[in-house]
């Protein structure tokens, strides 16, 4: 590759502001910035690579998994619709049969229950939708080993509102770590007339509903831009897809129950005023031995996991101290860029060593991260020189480091947020606490202005003292601060190179216009 290609290569690959101030830089440092960024991309190759593998094991023990499930689901929608009544003492045990003394067989309600008892589900379902999501018997999810894809199947009654026994949707990804969206797609609903709830009967108006999530979405590839409108529709639609699949589905007799609420694991006496009440709380009882069994089950799985994140994590370790080196300049890369030798940094003359700017550019390219980033809060990002996570007792959530360089903003050398969990599993936060920063005087960024990205340093605390809207508002609040955390920890760290040269977003606009 001749000099001017790799001038070329490296003002494509950097963020637009950065590009800017590269073209006063002379040609041979610029070419130097090169071969940094070449040393930078064979690190994350490696990465990358043992990524995959961590991947490809973790998913071939989840679809061993779910394969011990099965068995389990079946006794669950037995009882849940009223194939097996369940007799006698609240015992568990079960006869086939037909309870004749009780109109309604089975569990009432069930799904729908479970579902509106999660936050995120419940601010998706409308008075409206409730009637219909009455007859919903059974939920499934599946996924293949082969490819980052899984599918939801909701299976329904014969009922007034549509004519498909089956509603399913289809979470197709190009990169599931990365949130990298291929496609969306979703049932058909056959409405009968004047039945549609998605749309308003006589203006045909869209409306909110919880059955718009079965809308087929396709990203589209034009003019080589991103509908970010579109983008976020697929990414919320993906969270309630996954909220179903990891929450509602594995857990959906804690959730009808109460027990998995806000993560209190304390279980909640049933009571009904009606004369089947008795048989009801059998059938709840039944159901919660069969929950006990599916937790053993995960418990195992989620054990494994650990270990496995563990392994990863350690071998990860020395490359993500070749990259500090890289980007700081503890290490300069010498010689052609395929090289990838270092040398101990001995340049003087040089008065910016390393790849300056390196995480605030990465943090500028992520689609979510740089929401939370305004334009006075530029300067202070500049001086971050590193981003770490480690976890926190194993499975009790994790803590993110921010290192900072000596700066005329603040005079902490580390930022740090800790995301202490009840439950990793459901998503439960008990809480999340950031470090105080000690600015110095005229220098607090977040006075400033309304908006500010070292808010996330000050995290929303949920009192024990609220109750109803308020409470599940700073719940909610919470949890897309959990988000912004993740983003962080799972897509930000791990390949900080592919944000910082964007190689991420063109392998994701590469792999939407050959799909398209």
């Amino acid at each position: 590759m001749c000099s001017d290609e790799k001038d070329n290569d490296l003002r494509a690959s950097l963020d637009k502001g950065a590009r800017a101030d590269l073209l006063a830089v002379p040609k041979d440092k610029l070419e130097n910035l090169t071969q940094k960024i070449e040393a930078l991309r064979q690190i994350q190759s490696q990465r990358d690579e043992l990524e995959a593998k961590f991947l490809e094991e973790r998913a071939r023990h989840e679809a061993e998994c779910e394969k011990l499930y099965q068995p389990l689901f079946t006794k669950r929608f037995d009882i849940v619709s009223g194939l097996d009544g369940v007799q006698g003492a609240a015992n568990g045990a079960m006869d086939l049969g037909e309870d004749k003394a009780s109109k309604e067989k089975g569990v009432p309600n069930f799904w729908l229950t479970a579902m509106k008892n999660n936050s995120l589900l419940a601010q998706e379902i409308t008075k409206a939708d409730e009637e219909a999501l009455k007859y919903l018997i059974d939920i499934k999810s599946s996924r293949l080993v082969c490819c980052p894809e899984f599918k939801l199947e909701f299976f329904f009654g014969p009922n007034p509102y549509f004519k498909n026994y089956v509603l399913a949707k289809k979470f197709i990804m190009i990169d599931e770590v990365k949130l990298i969206f291929d496609e969306a797609i979703g049932s058909k609903i056959k409405w009968y007339p004047e039945k549609c709830l998605t749309r308003e009967c006589s203006t045909r108006k869209p409306k909110k509903s919880f059955f718009n999530f079965f809308k087929s979405l396709e990203f589209p590839f034009y003019d080589e831009s991103i509908d970010v409108k579109l983008l976020h529709q697929l990414e919320h639609d993906y969270k309630i897809g996954v909220t179903i699949k990891k929450e509602i589905v594995c857990h959906a007799i804690s959730w009808f129950c109460g027990d998995a609420t806000c993560g209190r694991r304390t279980k909640r006496k049933i009571e009904y005023d009606n004369p089947a009440a008795g048989n009801l709380v059998q059938k709840i009882e039944s159901l919660r031995k069969i929950e006990i069994e599916l937790n053993k089950l995960e418990a195992e799985f989620l054990e494994k996991r650990r270990k496995e994140e563990a392994n990863y994590v350690k071998l990860c370790q020395p490359l993500d101290t070749k990259r500090y080196d890289i980007v700081n300049g503890v290490n300069e890369v010498k010689g052609a860029p395929n090289d990838g030798a270092m040398v101990q940094s001995e340049d003087k003359a040089t008065k910016e060593k390393g790849v300056p700017d390196f995480w605030f550019i990465a943090m500028e390219s992520h689609h979510e991260l740089r929401q939370n980033i305004v334009r006075h809060d530029q300067g202070a990002l500049k001086y971050l020189t590193d981003i770490k996570w480690c976890r926190i007792n194993d499975s009790e959530g994790f803590k993110l480091e921010f290192t900072f360089g000596p700066n005329p903003y603040f005079k902490n050398s580390v930022l740090e947020k800790t995301y202490r969990m009840i439950d990793e599993t459901y998503i439960v936060l008990e809480e999340a606490i950031g470090t105080v920063i000690d600015w110095y005087p005229g220098q607090c960024l977040i006075e400033k202005a309304e908006r500010s990205f070292f808010n996330f340093f000050k995290p929303p605390e949920v009192p024990t003292d609220v109750e109803g809207f308020e409470a599940e508002k700073l719940r909610y609040q919470l949890r897309c601060d959990y988000d912004i955390g993740v983003a962080f920890r799972d897509e930000l760290i791990c390949h900080a190179v592919g944000w910082y040269t964007e190689d991420i977003i063109w392998k994701r606009m590469a792999n939407l216009k050959f799909l398209g």
